[in-house]
């Protein structure tokens, strides 16, 4: 038997790993999917603003809402006392927000802010001072009040809005990458005369055209329906993509195996494993149809009743030479909103596709 010398046999490069890669590995051992894409946002610093704005932004937003919803319904109860809005016939708004609590004094209860809809002549046109920190605008209404309550409205728009196209998106996209075929035919010539359209401009159309329908939300109800029906596209194709690679793999054709429908390998199994590139859709969408609703607004197509900031800005937008603050603080939120919407989207990107950064 020929023998074999030890020193002829190929010699294995060792792989060695430096100390920080252990300690990430170390890290990573157990934890779940979404834990491992935490870690990695709060990595980013860029990523963590976007998420602390994100975050002040909402809890602004349900702060205000809960607190103008209870001023009100103080009000209706004949807890409040003050003056009916002078703009708003029949208006049973105070003159402040006020927090009453049985036990307290009735008329001494807590003032917080001026009510954003209650107009002081008397102090229009203020700049920014220890009293008005925004300053008030040409109706003498507070800034401050106007910017913190129109929150609510700005960033609900973005969220319904953008959750409704990302929904009929899903579940067409999900379909037609199931399916394939003819549904797919159809859906890929929708969505390119969808992409025919010019969006903004049809928008601007369908607001005119139903100004005088009286609809529960007034014209904002008529651009999320309307940005609904027109904006899913997108999210269509990526969902659709996703499922063609999906729904060849093996824990599919087990499912089937097993006599699993279609609708529960769909929606229990394929579109799970799709969430990842959804969520980034929603996240960085979010700050675009914020943008679109304000613009369309600043362009004079918004609802004068609301309180919202692309409404102020349109309102205010001639005073910026001379009474700067006015438009200034609005634009200012808007900019903050998209600004801290897509950075926390870049950065959830970055964290469930690590191999983007490559």
């Amino acid at each position: 038997m020929a023998t074999i010398d030890k020193e002829e046999l190929p010699v294995k490069e060792e792989f060695l790993l430096d100390e920080k890669t252990l300690r990430e590995i170390e890290t990573m051992k157990g934890a779940g999917q979404w834990s491992i894409v935490w870690r990695r946002i709060k990595k980013d610093k860029m990523g963590m603003l976007g998420f602390y704005i994100v975050l002040f932004l909402i809890a602004m937003a349900f702060v205000s809402w809960l607190l103008l919803s209870f001023d009100n319904w103080l009000t209706t109860q004949g807890y409040m006392y003050g003056n009916p809005h002078p703009g708003f016939e029949g208006s049973r708004n105070n003159l402040y927000i006020e927090l009453w609590f049985p036990g307290m004094d009735i008329e001494n209860p807590i003032i917080l802010f001026q009510h954003p809809r209650y107009m002081d002549h008397a102090n229009a046109k203020l700049p920014p001072s220890f009293q008005y920190p925004f300053g008030t605008d040409a109706n003498g209404q507070d800034m401050l009040s106007r910017v913190f309550f129109g929150a609510t409205v700005s960033l609900a728009l973005g969220f319904i809005g953008q959750m409704t196209t990302v929904i009929i998106g899903t579940v067409l996209g999900s379909i037609a990458g199931f399916y394939g075929g003819i549904v797919d035919d159809i859906l890929q010539r929708v969505i390119e005369l969808l992409y025919s359209m010019p969006g903004f401009i049809l928008m601007i159309f369908i607001i005119v055209l139903f100004e005088d329908v009286n609809i529960p939300g007034g014209k904002y109800a008529v651009v999320v329906i309307f940005f609904s029906l027109i904006g899913w596209g997108g999210t269509a194709l990526i969902v659709r993509s996703n499922f063609f690679s999906l729904k060849e793999q093996d824990f599919v054709e087990a499912e089937r195996a097993l006599g699993a429908s279609d609708m529960r390998i769909i929606f229990r199994h394929i579109l799970p494993n799709s969430l990842a590139p959804i969520i980034i859709i929603v996240t960085l969408g979010i700050a675009t149809t914020i943008f679109t609703f304000a613009a369309l607004a600043f362009f004079g197509f918004g609802d004068p009743t609301a309180i919202s900031w692309g409404d102020d800005l349109n309102r205010w937008q001639d005073f910026l030479i001379e009474y700067p603050w006015m438009p200034m603080f609005p634009a200012l939120f808007i900019f903050f909103t998209v600004l801290g919407f897509n950075l926390l989207g870049d950065s959830l990107r970055d964290a469930l596709d690590p191999r983007l950064k490559d």
